[in-house]
C-alpha cells in the first residue's frame, strides 16, 4: 500500500515542486508556462488519450454507468456550486459561474493524468478521456453561455443567442485536439483496428511528455500565487476536494460501479481544482483573487486527499 502511495503522489509532489523552484530561483519565469501549457494541452496529453483509448478495449471504454458517473459528480458539484454562488454568496451570475467553474473542473491535464496513470497504468487515462470529453461538451459551453448572459445583464444590453453562442462554443471544443483524438483513438478500439508498432511507438514518444512537463508547468504557474483564506475559498475547497469525490461515491452506488472503474472516478474527484478556471477568470475579469488562492490550496490539499484515497482502495 505504501508503495502505491509513493509510486502516485512522490514523483507528482517532486515535479510540481521542481517547476515552482525553477521560477523562485530565477531559472524560468512564470509566464513560461503557457509554453509547456500549450505542448501539454496541444500535443502531448491528446496524444496521450489517443493512445490510453487505441490500447484500451472496447468492453471497458463502452461502459455507461462509468461515463454517468463521472457527469454526475462533475456535472452535479457545478450546479451545487452555481446555486451557493448566486443564492448564498448572492454574487452576480457572471461571478457565479466563475465560482462554480473553480469548484468543480478538476485538473485532470496536470494532476489527475499522471496520478492514474501511475496507480492504474494506461487504463487510467480512461478517467480522464471520459471526463475530459464531459468538460468540453458539457461544461466549458455553459459556462461561456453564462458568463455572457451574466456580462450582458450588469451592462443591460440585449442578450446575446444562447444556442448560438453554445454551438459555437461546442464546435470550438469538439475541433480542439484534446476532443477529437481520444474520440478517434476509441473509434479505432472499437473497430478492433490495431496500429502498426512504428506508429505506437511515435505516438508514444509524443505522449510521454504530458505527465512530467504537466506537472512542471504546474508548479511553475502556482509561484507567486497568494495564500489567501476567506469564506469564498474555504467553501471552494469543501465544494471541490470533499463534495465533489463524495458525489462520485455516490454515483459509484447509483450506477452500480465495481473494482478498478470505481476506484479512478472517485480519485478523479478528488483531483484538486484546474488551473485552466484561473485563467477563465482572468478573462472575463471575474473572481480571480479566489480563483487562484482556491486553486493553491486546493492542490496542497489534493496530494493529501489524494494518498489517503489510494491508502483506502489499495
Amino acid at each position: 500500500m505504501l508503495d502505491t502511495i509513493l509510486n502516485g503522489l512522490l514523483p507528482v509532489a517532486f515535479v510540481i515542486v521542481l517547476g515552482w523552484l525553477s521560477a523562485r530561483m530565477g531559472v524560468l519565469k512564470h509566464d513560461d508556462a503557457g509554453v509547456m501549457a500549450t505542448l501539454v494541452i496541444r500535443f502531448a496529453l491528446p496524444f496521450a488519450l489517443f493512445e490510453g483509448a487505441v490500447k484500451t478495449s472496447p468492453e471497458k471504454l463502452h461502459n455507461v454507468g462509468f461515463a454517468l458517473c463521472l457527469t454526475f459528480g462533475l456535472m452535479g458539484a457545478y450546479l451545487i456550486a452555481l446555486a451557493v454562488g448566486r443564492f448564498v454568496f448572492r454574487h452576480d451570475l457572471r461571478t457565479a459561474t466563475m465560482q462554480a467553474l473553480v469548484c468543480a473542473f478538476p485538473d485532470m491535464a496536470y494532476f489527475g493524468a499522471p496520478v492514474l496513470a501511475a496507480v492504474f497504468g494506461p487504463e487510467g487515462f480512461l478517467a480522464v478521456l471520459v471526463g475530459n470529453l464531459i468538460t468540453s461538451i458539457f461544461m466549458l459551453p455553459l459556462t461561456i453561455v453564462l458568463t455572457q448572459i451574466g456580462g450582458t445583464d450588469e451592462a443591460g444590453s440585449d442578450k446575446p443567442d444562447v444556442w448560438r453562442v453554445f454551438g459555437q462554443s461546442l464546435l470550438r471544443a469538439v475541433l480542439n485536439p484534446i476532443v477529437w483524438l481520444p474520440v478517434s483513438g476509441m473509434v479505432l478500439s472499437f473497430c478492433h483496428v490495431t496500429l502498426p508498432g512504428p506508429v505506437l511507438l511515435s505516438v508514444d514518444l509524443v505522449a510521454k511528455a504530458a505527465g512530467g512537463t504537466s506537472l512542471f508547468a504546474l508548479g511553475l504557474m502556482l509561484y507567486g500565487e497568494r495564500f489567501m483564506l476567506n469564506a469564498n475559498v474555504l467553501t471552494n475547497l469543501a465544494i471541490k476536494n470533499v463534495l465533489q469525490p463524495a458525489l462520485m461515491a455516490l454515483g459509484v452506488v447509483l450506477f452500480g460501479l465495481k473494482g478498478a472503474p470505481a476506484h479512478q472516478v472517485v480519485i478523479t474527484g478528488a483531483v484538486p481544482t484546474a488551473t485552466a478556471a484561473a485563467m477563465f477568470a482572468l478573462k472575463t475579469k471575474t473572481y480571480t483573487a479566489d480563483a487562484t488562492a482556491t486553486i493553491l490550496i486546493s492542490t496542497i490539499l489534493g496530494v493529501a486527499i489524494e494518498g489517503l484515497l489510494i491508502a483506502y482502495f489499495f
